[in-house]
């Protein structure tokens, strides 16, 4: 697969969840439908959010590795965005469930972060 394909691709997810998101937030009663509208809303808020944030990543990465960069940094690049944007949806879960602090602000940063450490390590073993 291209670079140039793969990026065509998030870009286009990115187009598409955030027209359902608006398309769920016009269209969708959430006294009717309660649980199928949050998550349609989540889901769609956190897909188009990483995509985006994905795109970002990935050409401040190639800024900084001066145009050498592969199908590998883009992938990462999702991945990072992706937890981003799971830190985001988290905060604001948080704030209107009004148990955002401080405490809960750094166990989610550590939380999240850990895990991207982890999911690191396992891809960079060499048997």
């Amino acid at each position: 697969m291209k670079k140039r394909l793969l990026i065509f691709i998030i870009f286009i997810t990115f187009l598409i969840t955030l027209g359902t998101f608006f398309i769920v937030l016009n269209y969708l009663d959430p006294y009717k439908n309660t649980f199928i509208a949050l998550g349609a809303l989540s889901f769609s808020f956190i897909l188009s959010l990483s995509s985006i944030l994905s795109l970002f990543i990935y050409f401040f990465k190639k800024i900084y590795y001066r145009g050498e960069v592969y199908i590998f940094h883009i992938l990462s690049s999702f991945r990072q965005a992706f937890m981003v944007s799971i830190f985001i949806f988290w905060l604001f879960l948080f704030f209107h469930l009004w148990a955002l602090s401080i405490v809960t602000f750094f166990l989610l940063f550590i939380l999240l972060f850990l895990i991207e450490l982890f999911i690191q390590s396992m891809q960079n073993k060499n048997y």
